[in-house]
């Protein structure tokens, strides 16, 4: 795995150097997530793997995580040498099978809702891990192993993340 620099933080609010459209970014080790997700998680790549790759940019200034900072910092920790990634890059520095419309879900293990190529490139993501939206995308939990105790603890502004109607 190259070395990813850091999360890009797309509020151009935040300060730092600027990337694309003003973006920002941070480095991925002060991405913050509870210590008890984190542990969980590292647990769950441990013994299945990556189930999702992250997003990149791949830019003039270097490669910057777009969505996956717990998972790549799992990775990170675990010392693993290979991490799979979805490229949107801008300096043609990679090489490999490209991600289309009609491909992208192959990627996945835990398909999820959102997944859109736009002006910026490819982009995803489940809506518990982003803004903290009310919908409950299922798969972005699904490592979790339908642990539904630990998801109401760790994400306690979930509505209906014990599987009830209000679920999506």
């Amino acid at each position: 795995m190259k070395e990813i620099l850091g999360k890009i933080i797309r509020n151009p609010e935040y300060g730092g150097p600027a990337l694309i459209n003003g973006w920002t970014w941070r480095p991925v080790l002060e991405v913050s997530a509870k210590p008890q997700f984190r542990a969980a998680l590292a647990k769950s790549i441990e013994s299945s793997g990556m189930r999702n790759p992250l997003i990149i940019y791949a830019l003039d200034e270097g490669d910057f995580l777009s969505f996956g900072g717990s998972r790549l910092r799992a990775a990170i920790e675990l010392k693993l040498k290979k991490v799979p990634c979805l490229i949107n890059d801008y300096v043609d520095r990679y090489e490999g099978e490209e991600v289309t419309p009609d491909n992208w879900r192959t990627f996945f293990t835990d398909i999820p809702t959102f997944f859109e190529f736009g002006e910026n490139g490819m982009d995803y993501h489940y809506s518990l891990e982003r803004n903290r939206r009310n919908e409950y995308d299922e798969a972005g939990m699904r490592w979790a192993d339908g642990d539904n105790d630990f998801i109401a603890t760790e994400f306690e502004w979930i509505k209906g993340a014990h599987g009830n109607s209000s679920t999506r």
